[in-house]
């Protein structure tokens, strides 16, 4: 009992010298003041986070031309000098009172002893420098003022010797040999489902697709009228039926009539159809006229608008029922010298001489 009663006042006794040395700083020969807060918990166990915060004091020197720099970076947790402790975390709190600057520096501590004991948290230096405004970093003195102390009664939570041995009783066996077996297996299961989705979807692929029998007969149908659609000559075979039109109308007598006519329209519309690709089948004669006169320009559109010319007036005389030509002759020439004119070697020939004249 004498002895816990001594213990007792020699704890108060060192928690209140700690108390005392770090109150009693110099504030004269330092314009930064360090307090040392109460530490939370003052009883730790084996793990626990301690709160230790220190308030840091000093002034607003702009109005005089200087500065205080605290310098954070070397009061980081990893660079505290305090064992046994071991700062784990930190939290920097500032604010201003009028003309005073106030950081609350909030370390989190651990401590992990092999024995029961009150122990000190070791005091570490605050670093920072006062410069002039204008002065570079590098040029100011680094100053150093020191914390204070914090006591801590410290519980261990391991015992000596073990109470129960209840564990050295327990036979747990060996799965080693029973977890090779099942990761094996989860290696050989594992692509399973990949390959039964590749076998879905190339039996998927392959399987016949189901036809209605409407969609069946709609496709037969249509397969029908597409076969009936005239295949469009080619621009040679639409020349040389459209010239043999232009003989059979030079050697007959009166224009050769309403057959000769009709025969003479399909083959000038056919021609100028191959001729101009950009026309569509059911265009009648005005709009292939319409769109020759949008062309630009040259031999070529001249040879072209006499041709759609002639199809225009044939095509009305068929449909007034007037299908005479006064001079079969002179119509035979004026469309044979246009289908002259658009074949490739004149077209070519007539280009070279424009270059040429140029």
């Amino acid at each position: 009992m004498r002895q816990m009663l001594v213990s007792a006042v020699a704890v108060g006794v060192l928690m209140g010298g700690a108390a005392a040395s770090a109150g009693a700083q110099d504030a004269g020969a330092s314009p930064v003041r360090v307090e040392t807060l109460e530490i939370e918990p003052t009883v730790v166990k084996t793990g626990d986070v301690i709160t230790q915060v220190y308030r840091v004091r000093f002034p607003d020197l702009i109005a005089q031309g200087r500065e205080i720099i605290i310098l954070e970076d070397r009061m980081v947790p990893e660079n505290l000098p305090i064992h046994p402790f071991e700062a784990v975390s930190l939290e920097i709190r500032k604010r201003q009172l009028d003309d005073e600057h106030i950081w609350d520096f909030a370390y989190g501590m651990r401590l992990i002893a092999p024995e029961k004991a009150v122990y000190v948290v070791p005091s570490f230096g605050f670093y920072y420098l006062v410069r002039d405004l204008g002065e570079d970093i590098e040029d100011a003195e680094i100053q150093q003022i020191d914390g204070g102390q914090g006591l801590v009664r410290y519980v261990t939570t391991m015992n000596d010797l073990p109470i129960l041995d209840i564990r050295d009783t327990i036979e747990l066996g060996e799965f080693g040999g029973q977890a090779v077996f099942f990761r094996a297996l989860a290696w050989a299961v594992a692509p399973l489902p990949l390959l039964l989705w590749l076998v879905f979807l190339v039996r998927l692929a392959r399987k016949p697709k189901v036809v209605s029998l409407e969609a069946a007969r709609e496709a037969e149908e249509l397969d029908r009228i597409e076969s009936q659609i005239p295949v469009p000559p080619s621009i040679w075979e639409a020349r040389r039926t459209l010239r043999g039109q232009l003989r059979s109308l030079a050697g007959a007598a009166n224009g050769g009539g309403a057959a000769a006519v009709s025969e003479l329209v399909i083959s000038a519309r056919d021609y100028l159809r191959a001729e101009l690709p950009d026309i569509n089948s059911g265009d009648t004669a005005r709009d292939i006229k319409a769109h020759v006169d949008g062309l630009k320009d040259g031999a070529r559109k001249e040879a072209l608008s006499t041709l759609a010319s002639r199809l225009v007036i044939y095509q009305d005389g068929l449909e007034r029922g007037d299908v005479a030509i006064e001079n079969p002759s002179r119509e035979v020439a004026a469309l044979d010298a246009s289908l002259t004119a658009l074949r490739p070697h004149i077209r070519l020939w007539r280009g070279m001489l424009a270059f040429v004249g140029r």
